[in-house]
Formats: structure tokens, sequence, C-alpha cells
């Protein structure tokens, strides 16, 4: 059997993630911010919470493992992006939030993060978007249960 990887959707979507990662770290770099696209999207996704977050909780939905996740916030707390704290209800839990310097900072480059936003998005169309975005989490789906 042949497998054609220019119709693999895996492969196409790993170009894709390589070409925006590439894109961010350029932008992020010019601008001076001192953290890598993954450290930012913790970042990003620590300030979407709006509350802090058990390290379970934010390895899940960032999809990473907890180790990596780890050696990331080792470097935004000591950055003082992130800070730690024990949960009231649980002292073995470790949450992780953002500071207020960290989300202070990370306002600066969003709107650097959505140039690149719609540069990625330029010409395709809303309807084109939205279905992408359902076949994709539709996949991510079908993943996560196939790995369970």
């Amino acid at each position: 059997m042949h497998f054609d990887s220019e119709s693999s959707p895996g492969f196409a979507i790993g170009r894709v993630a390589y070409l925006i990662r590439s894109g961010m770290a350029a932008v992020l770099k010019s601008a001076g911010w001192p953290f890598s696209p993954e450290e930012t999207q913790t970042l990003i996704t620590l300030s979407d919470a709006g509350e802090p977050l058990s390290m379970n909780e934010l390895a899940s939905l960032m999809i990473r493992d907890p180790t990596t996740v780890k050696r990331q916030l080792d470097r935004l707390v000591e950055k003082k992006f992130v800070e730690r704290s024990e949960s009231s209800e649980d002292a073995r839990i470790v949450l992780v939030g953002l500071t207020r310097r960290g989300e202070q900072k990370l306002q600066t480059v969003l709107p650097l993060l959505d140039d690149v936003r719609k540069s990625t998005l330029q010409g395709i169309a809303k309807s084109e978007l939205e279905a992408t975005q359902n076949v994709l989490r539709k996949m991510q789906k079908n993943l996560l249960a196939k790995s369970l």
C-alpha cells in the first residue's frame, strides 16, 4: 500500500502548524518577547481560564504532556509571569495562574499574534474557516477517544 503524504490531513496540519509557529516565533522575537510560542500559549490558556488551574487541567487543555508543561511553567514562574499556589481543597494539588505582571505583559503581544492570525486567514471565507474548525474539532475528538 502506498501512503500519500500530500493527501494526509496530519501532514498538512503539521506543515501549517510549523509555519504558524515559525511566524509567531519571529514576531515574538522581534518584539523582544522572552518566551517561545509554546510558553506564550501557556500564558494565553491561563488567561482564557480566568482562574488558576491545576497542572493536570492545564496540560489537558493544552493537550500536552504534564512534564513539558511543568518545564514551561518553571521558566514562566522564574520570570514572574505565573505563580504557583496550593489548592485550598487539597494541599497535594498545585494551582498555577497568571500574575498581574504576566497578564499585563501578555496583553502587549496579543495584537501582534492577532496579526499573524489575520495573515494566516487571508483570503479564507468565514464559512470555510468555520467548516475547517468543525472538521478539526471532530478529528481531535476522534483521536482523543482512540487514546483513552
